[in-house]
C-alpha cells in the first residue's frame, strides 16, 4: 500500500468516526509512523510503505478513531514552541493556556529575579515556559497526581529547565509548607469544569484526567483555595494569574475582590474569550 493510499484510507475511516480534524490527524499518524510529512506526502505519495510500520500505524489509528487523544498517541505535544511529553494521567496543553503565560510575563517583566508558583502543574507548560523565557527566574511546580509528576519532571528535563524546582504537593495542604511573602507570582491552570458537566463534554476529553478537569460543583473550588490559602505567600505587590473557563472570569474576579486584591484584568484567548484573569495583592 501506498503512502497516498494509506493516507486516504485513515483520512476516511476519521471522518466516519468523527474526528474533528480528520485529514491533519491523518498526517500525523503518518509522520509519526514513517517520517514522512506533508510536503513528503506530495512528493513521495505514490511509494510504497514499509510492511513493517503498517501494524503499528493502523493500531494507532484504530485507537484515534476511537476517541484516544492524537497528542497522547504521538507522545508529546507543542506548546509555545516547546515539545512536551504527554500521555494519559496529564492533562494536554493547550493553546488557549498561552494567554496565562503572556500575561505573567507582562506583569513579571519589572522584577529581576521573579519568584513563581505554578500550583496544579501537569505536564509543566506553565512552569517551564516561564522559567525558559525568563532564565534568572527561580519556579516551584507543585502538582498531585503521581503520573503527571513524572510528565512534569521529564518535560523539565528535556527541556533543560533548571530553575524549575518539581514539587510533589496538594494545592489544598501544603500552602503551609512555603514561607509567607515566598513568590512573586502565583500562576495557574486549575481544574475548572463543573462536575456535572465533565460527562458532557467531547470524549476525546474523557481520555483525560478527571482530577485535571472537576473543578466542584460550580467549577471554583480551586480558585477559591489557591486565593484564600496561597495570598499570604505573595509579596506585597505580587500578582495572581489563572486560566478560567468560559463564563468564569466575573465570579474568579469577585473572589479576588473578596480577599482585598486589586489591580484585577483581563486577557483573552484567540477566540476572543477571557481566557486569564490576573490581580495583584495589596
Amino acid at each position: 500500500m501506498t503512502y497516498k493510499e494509506l493516507y486516504r484510507k485513515t483520512k476516511n475511516t476519521f471522518l466516519q468516526a468523527g474526528i474533528e480534524s480528520p485529514a491533519f490527524d491523518a498526517s500525523c499518524l503518518l509522520e509519526h509512523c514513517f517520517g514522512i510529512g506533508r510536503q513528503g506526502l506530495i512528493m513521495n505519495g505514490s511509494q510504497t510503505a514499509p510492511a513493517g510500520g503498517i501494524p503499528r500505524f493502523q493500531l494507532l489509528c484504530e485507537r484515534r478513531a476511537k476517541g484516544e487523544p492524537l497528542q497522547y498517541l504521538l507522545g508529546s505535544w507543542d506548546f509555545m514552541g516547546r515539545q512536551f511529553f504527554v500521555g494519559p494521567g496529564v492533562l494536554i496543553p493547550r493553546e488557549d493556556t498561552q494567554a496565562t503565560v503572556l500575561r505573567a510575563l507582562e506583569l513579571l517583566s519589572p522584577v529581576p529575579r521573579p519568584r513563581i508558583a505554578d500550583l496544579c502543574a501537569g505536564s509543566g507548560a506553565i512552569a517551564v515556559t516561564l522559567a525558559k523565557e525568563r532564565p534568572q527566574s527561580d519556579v516551584t511546580a507543585l502538582e498531585l497526581s503521581d503520573k503527571a509528576f513524572g510528565y512534569l519532571k521529564k518535560n523539565i528535563r528535556h527541556n533543560n529547565a533548571l530553575n524549575v524546582r518539581a514539587v510533589k504537593g496538594d494545592v489544598f495542604r501544603d500552602f503551609h509548607k512555603f514561607e509567607r511573602g515566598a513568590f512573586d507570582a502565583v500562576v495557574s491552570n486549575p481544574p475548572y469544569i463543573e462536575t456535572e458537566e465533565i460527562g458532557t463534554l467531547q470524549r476525546e476529553i474523557s481520555f483525560e484526567p478527571k482530577m485535571a478537569l472537576d473543578g466542584g460543583p460550580d467549577g471554583l473550588l480551586f480558585y477559591r483555595a489557591i486565593i484564600k490559602d496561597w495570598a499570604p505567600l505573595l509579596r506585597p505587590g505580587g500578582i495572581m494569574a489563572f486560566e478560567v473557563g468560559e463564563g468564569q472570569a466575573q465570579p474568579v474576579k469577585s473572589i479576588f475582590l473578596e480577599y482585598g486584591f486589586s489591580g484585577i484584568s483581563f486577557a483573552k484567548d484567540i477566540g476572543g474569550t477571557d481566557r486569564c484573569i490576573s490581580a495583584v495583592k495589596i
